[in-house]
């Protein structure tokens, strides 16, 4: 089936997409106890004042439900070599679940954890991760949706931080 639109315009759309960083991210979350992440592609800051991260996740994935009730994420930032978080937490390329997770289980089990804020889990194979506050979560009407995130801690190379919102008071 060929695409609407011509060569030329889908190689100027597909620039124009790469000028974009786009990368490698789990995000994680958890609530009483239920712990899932789920990885993901389309990450990107919001504002630096306050300071906002937007992550677009697939609709009905099992992290979905502890997004909500928790109103907390955090995204971890995969390095390009690992392969052990890909495996775990992403799909096959069939489309079938993860050779190492069954949907239902603790993906987490076995795994050294730490957390931040939030309380989501947090993996030491990722250097740097950003733990969240849900503000706001928009359907976008298609297959995934949005989350806008509070930053309220990061982790960065063993380093961490925590950051008060109410401190970017409006000018």
């Amino acid at each position: 089936m060929e695409s609407p639109l011509e060569t030329t315009e889908k190689q100027l759309i597909d620039s124009v997409i790469a000028r974009i960083a786009r990368g490698r991210y789990l995000m994680t979350a958890c609530y009483e106890g239920s712990r899932s992440g789920a990885l993901v592609e389309s990450v990107q800051w919001l504002m630096t004042e306050p300071l906002l991260m937007g992550v677009s996740v697939r609709k009905g994935h099992e992290i979905d439900p502890l997004i909500r009730d928790s109103r907390s994420f955090a995204v971890g930032f995969i390095d390009d070599d690992d392969k052990f978080i890909t495996r775990r937490f992403g799909k096959r390329l069939n489309g079938s679940d993860s050779a190492i997770h069954v949907e239902g289980l603790d993906p987490f089990e076995t795994l050294e954890t730490g957390s931040l804020v939030t309380g989501s889990p947090v993996l030491p194979q990722c250097s740097t991760w950003v733990d969240c506050e849900v503000l706001r979560r928009v359907d976008l009407e298609n297959a995934h949706e949005l989350f806008v995130g509070s930053v309220v801690g990061m982790i960065h190379d063993g380093q961490r931080v925590e950051i008060d919102p109410s401190e970017f008071g409006e000018d």
